[in-house]
């Protein structure tokens, strides 16, 4: 047992054995509660630090189950927000923000200005922080998460969404404000002073050109060469990582700001992808310890502030916050269920503001207690998205029944242009057919419908409504528990309703509705598993295919057929086809990235 104790002497590899073992267990738990993991981290720094196991002394057997001095655990901290935003910058496409429109660039920079000047007034003014304080947590609670917004719409697939598109815009320029201001907040005097901010500037702009070197020289040939190897490829990346990490600390530059760079550099290149599975083994690592450092340095110090305090901080992100997204997203025209939808969804703050909570440290700590505080109000945000989120479309329903009772003057289509002419449907269709959802399924039978019959085609995904309607398809724009939509599709009117959608829970709904309004309707729906099928059958529905189960059916008949006369269908021609149907998929996929690599596909 003496190489046992040999490695508990080795503190280092004892509490990064501590830290992943909590860790692992917390998120297990958190994973069965449906939380960010990113809460399982904080709360295991919070359990193994000073106000926890590490505090108390505790241990078995002798060997101590707590981490009392976390000087060592914050290096991997450092690094832990160098990866992140490595990360993030190796995965950025700045033509998405060129491309956000005035709607996102403006009412993203507005919302951020007026938060930090709403913290400002009632912090500074009301005597709680002093002038720098105040900026700086203007600054943390101004962000919203992109990683727990975009995690929430993909799982729910909504990605393709209007609100979805409006979300992921805000956060992209929440994200480009936040690179921005990074290098200000460990020497806050620069953001008005001219002697200091020329040499932030001035480092700045030479990383900015070593990368352009980089980019357009060494580069391309460089990850061409080590993309015939995984270990180049990965060895590569981390060697342009820790480049401008160095360049970075001789510059006595942000080294968190040279990795958002370090990862830019690589963000265009055609192996970006690649690059990022690569590094995201150690990205992830790294970041847990940055998150278990937060938990670590949280105290009980934070109680010592005034309740009217407290509560400012949670008006902020809770009610300020989502106001100030309902309004820019409504006063754009795009209604108030989509504005509500957005507001309630950008209601936390963002993993963000731990970095730059983290770089402001030294601000933050004159006054005792405001760094704790800060982080339990972020975390404590972060936890209450997925709820916030959840049964979005009903809750935004209510909201705006309420709005719209209370101030008859936000009915007004001025509110409600860009989105009216979407959810707009045909007139004198009678005995037609609704088909709502519009993916490979439901598109492939409009397609064949509509030379035959009256069919309105009904998607929450703006992309597939536009693609319906360049074919000719009638297509509105709505969600399939919006049943106002489904009003304006003619549901009491129509023959047959086709539920093409992959979430047999809101098929389900839906086909009550359509059943109380049009009693004679014919439904159809589609289901993966028995119960699913079960399930929609109870809800009304006259017909459910599992298509799973027809495949198999009919590729056993396909296997039979070949072994009994020992002939198939023509598999020849099925086999040109896919590979042409291959060959053109790749080729647009290429046109949509911008990238030449598919050509000789």
């Amino acid at each position: 047992m003496q190489w046992f104790f040999l490695v508990l002497e080795i503190g280092l590899l004892f509490h990064l054995g501590l830290i992943v073992f909590a860790c692992t267990v917390l998120s297990y738990a958190a994973q069965a509660l449906r939380q960010p993991l990113v809460l399982a981290y904080i709360f295991a720094g919070v359990l193994l630090g000073p106000i926890g196991l590490g505090g108390a002394g505790f241990s078995i057997a002798g060997i101590p189950i707590g981490i009392k001095s976390i000087e060592e655990v914050l290096v991997f901290s450092e690094l832990g927000i160098a990866f992140l935003l490595f990360g993030i910058g190796v995965e950025t496409n700045f033509s998405k923000l060129l491309g956000l429109g005035k709607t996102l660039l403006l009412g993203g920079f507005l919302q951020i200005a007026l938060t930090i000047l709403a913290v400002f007034v009632s912090t500074y003014y009301l005597g709680f922080l002093s002038f720098e304080q105040s900026i700086l947590l203007g600054v943390i609670l101004a962000q919203s998460s992109t990683a727990i917004v975009v995690k929430i719409l993909s799982d729910r697939h909504e990605i393709g969404t209007v609100h979805a598109k409006l979300l992921i815009g805000f956060l992209l320029v929440q994200d480009l404000f936040v690179i921005i201001s990074l290098p200000f907040l460990k020497n806050f005097q620069a953001i008005y002073s001219l002697e200091l901010v020329g040499p932030i500037l001035a480092q700045g702009i030479l990383l900015l050109m070593i990368a352009f070197f980089l980019n357009k020289s060494v580069y391309p040939k460089l990850f061409q060469y080590g993309s015939s190897s995984d270990e180049l490829l990965f060895l590569a990346s981390i060697a342009s990582f820790f480049v401008f990490i160095i360049v970075a600390t001789v510059l006595d530059f942000s080294i968190a700001i040279a990795a958002f760079i370090a990862g830019v550099t690589i963000s265009n290149l055609p192996y970006n992808i690649e690059v990022f599975h690569k590094i995201k083994g150690l990205r992830d690592f790294f970041s847990t310890i940055f998150f278990v450092a937060l938990g670590m340095q949280i105290n009980l110090s934070f109680t010592q502030f005034p309740i009217p305090m407290v509560f400012l901080l949670l008006a902020t992100v809770f009610v300020l916050k989502p106001l100030l997204f309902f309004a820019i997203t409504l006063f754009s025209g795009y209604g108030a269920r989509i504005a509500i939808m957005v507001g309630r969804s950008l209601a936390q703050v963002s993993e963000f503001s731990f970095i730059i909570a983290s770089q402001g440290r030294e601000i933050l700590d004159r006054t005792a207690g405001l760094y704790s505080l800060i982080i339990l109000v972020i975390t404590v945000s972060l936890a209450l998205t997925p709820y916030l989120m959840r049964n979005s479309n009903s809750l935004a329903e209510f909201f705006k029944k309420k709005i719209h009772r209370l101030s008859p003057f936000l009915r007004s289509t001025r509110f409600s242009k860009k989105i009216v002419q979407l959810q707009e449907g045909p007139q004198g269709f009678f005995e037609h057919i609704i088909i709502v959802g519009a993916g490979a399924i439901g598109f492939a039978v409009a397609k064949s419908l509509e030379k035959d019959f009256q069919v309105i085609v009904v998607d929450h995904e703006l992309e597939a409504v536009l693609r319906c309607r360049k074919h000719g398809i009638t297509a509105i724009y709505g969600s399939a528990d919006n049943f106002e939509i489904m009003y304006n599709a003619g549901i009491s009117k129509a023959r047959v309703l086709v539920l093409a959608l992959p979430d047999s829970s809101s098929a389900a709904l839906l086909a009550q509705f359509a059943k109380k309004e049009n009693p004679k309707i014919t439904v159809f729906g589609r289901a993966h598993h028995y119960s699913q099928a079960l399930h929609l059958y109870e809800s009304g529905v006259d017909y459910v295919v599992m298509t799973h189960v027809i495949g198999g059916k009919v590729f056993l008949e396909n296997i039979l057929e070949f072994i009994s006369r020992e002939q198939a269908l023509n598999i020849e021609k099925f086999s040109g086809e896919y590979a042409d149907f291959v060959k053109k998929k790749a080729l647009e996929e290429s046109k949509r990235l911008g990238v030449e690599h598919f050509k000789n596909f």
